[in-house]
């Protein structure tokens, strides 16, 4: 239920605006426009993520190599059993409440929920077969799945160098740890479970892969998971003609 991921400078303008929804005619088509006035910030309003962004880098020390990871991107998912509107606001308030205690509230640049995200999937009927359009198109929808949320932050550590008067440093690696990343749902689940909030962030499924995956994971599994849903329908529909035919 929850991913991270880690960016160089050069990919920080664009994922924040991304996440902010300020580039225009965006290529992503799981996107609904139409949907995105529901998206909120949780944020206090005034500068722009990217304006917080580069202030408070402008106070911390950070090799200068091109490689260096200097923003980390969680992306926590709302819980299927939680459908009311009021519940998912509190979820996510609590949720971000954990974060910024876990990493610092000096060090968030952006909190965003986001309503208007789904998956877009090829149409098929229930015996499997395509559904094409006038034009010979396969037809497709988005299907809409749980809200989120993007907390995006700069990972900051003690900078102990006495040649840097910063005395705070960029490093990802000493922030997103192995012990970071195993603890990070049970220390949600224990958050949300003092504030009452009823519902399970590491599932089965979580645990048995063992635990955080980065977000082109998720993706390539949910990519596979719809793939195999359609060879099986394809399957009971091949065999259905057989037997109608025998």
């Amino acid at each position: 239920m929850a991913s991270v991921q880690k960016f160089t400078a050069s990919a920080v303008r664009n994922e924040l605006r991304h996440n902010d929804r300020e580039i225009r005619n965006n290529s992503n088509k799981d996107i609904d426009p139409e949907r995105t006035p529901f998206n909120y910030s949780l944020l206090q309003p005034g500068e722009s993520a990217y304006k917080r962004y580069k202030q408070r880098m402008g106070e911390l020390y950070c090799y200068n190599r091109k490689d260096v990871k200097v923003l980390a991107g969680w992306v926590v998912t709302c819980p299927k059993e939680i459908t009311d509107q009021k519940q998912q606001r509190d979820f996510f308030q609590v949720v971000f409440d954990f974060l910024t205690a876990r990493y610092g509230k000096e060090n968030t640049v952006q909190a965003v929920v986001h309503y208007d995200e789904g998956k877009r999937e090829k149409e098929f009927t229930r015996w499997g077969e395509p559904i094409f359009d006038l034009n010979g198109k396969q037809q497709e929808k988005i299907v809409y799945g749980q809200p989120h949320l993007h907390f995006c932050f700069i990972p900051v550590v003690a900078d102990m160098n006495p040649q840097h008067p910063q005395r705070e440093k960029v490093c990802a690696n000493e922030v997103l740890t192995r012990h970071d990343l195993q603890t990070f749902h049970p220390d949600l689940q224990r958050c949300l479970n003092t504030a009452g909030i009823e519902c399970a962030v590491q599932n089965g499924v979580t645990k048995a892969n063992g635990g955080n995956r980065t977000v082109a994971e998720l993706k390539e599994n949910y990519e596979l998971k719809k793939e195999n849903e359609r060879l099986r329908s394809e399957i009971d529909r091949l065999r259905n003609r057989d037997y109608e035919r025998t």
